[in-house]
């Protein structure tokens, strides 16, 4: 199925569908999360039951509706990333999917997690959805469309466009979300030294622990700016987009053109980004 601007709405709500029904069954796990079994992917962090079956109703709901486009998913391919990724630029259509971004959280009862689902056409993000089921917010974008919120626990039927293109506070006025840059040869203190130098100054740090609903906090105000590295496109690519159509200035942290698939983040409206990106420790 071939995706236009004059699909791409019905394209967007038919991925709200999907993301409700996965959120419906992060709920029902989240009721009984002293009993999952946690899977430990080392530096990939953990997964569970849960993980699994959103996974596993997301990519089944997506190749029923669009037999023909290709899928890239966290629990299927993070074991083999890097075949996975191979030729993404020359994919007619790549959904790539988080189906549940925040499991550490979610496995503690934290109400702070997301599914995650993006759609890219030979290296373009498409289009961009971020739903957390506990809170109700879902945060969409379509390329060239607009961002929006949609609080499904209080008003299904009504959308809120985001745009935030301009931030003129000083960085003392600020609440960052920046996340400790890893690198596996550096030792902690090091790691540590240069997260301080970058947070130095702000008026307050929140890390969440869902670089997917971080971002979208970006986009409609709640944060100044984020970043972040060694993240993977299921993080990414949906929050992403929110974040471009929301009018929010996105790059790596050499400051080029962003993708899904770059391998590090950060995320601001001008001026403050101009502010930022030249202290961003890599």
């Amino acid at each position: 199925m071939k995706i236009s601007r004059d699909n791409l709405s019905d394209t967007i709500e038919l991925v709200q569908d999907i993301a409700y029904e996965a959120g419906e069954i992060l709920l029902k796990f989240q009721k009984k999360r002293h009993h999952l079994e946690v899977i430990d992917k080392g530096i990939e962090g953990i997964a569970s039951k849960a993980d699994q079956e959103s996974e596993e109703y997301i990519k089944q709901r997506l190749a029923k509706i669009f037999p023909d486009h290709e899928i890239m998913a966290e629990e299927s391919d993070y074991l083999d990333y890097e075949s996975a990724k191979k030729d993404w630029k020359n994919k007619d259509y790549l959904w790539v999917i988080d189906p549940l971004d925040g499991t550490n959280n979610f496995v503690n009862g934290i109400p702070i997690f997301a599914i995650s689902i993006a759609l890219l056409s030979r290296g373009e993000t498409l289009v961009g959805l971020v739903y957390n089921p506990h809170s109700g917010e879902c945060f969409y974008a379509g390329k060239n469309l607009g961002a929006f919120l949609i609080d499904y626990r209080i008003n299904p039927l009504r959308k809120y466009p985001l745009e935030n293109k301009v931030n003129e506070k000083s960085p003392s006025q600020c609440i960052f979300s920046p996340a400790p840059i890893y690198e596996m040869d550096n030792r902690f203190e090091q790691q540590l030294s240069a997260f301080k130098k970058n947070i130095t100054g702000a008026r307050a740090v929140r890390r969440l622990g869902c670089a997917a609903l971080e971002l979208c906090y970006v986009a409609c105000g709640n944060f100044d700016a984020y970043w972040e590295k060694s993240l993977k496109p299921w993080d990414v690519a949906a929050g992403y987009l929110v974040c471009a159509e929301a009018g929010i200035s996105v790059t790596d942290f050499s400051g080029q053109v962003y993708s899904p698939f770059n391998d590090s983040i950060i995320a601001a409206a001008q001026p403050l980004y101009s502010q930022i990106i030249g202290k961003i420790s890599r």
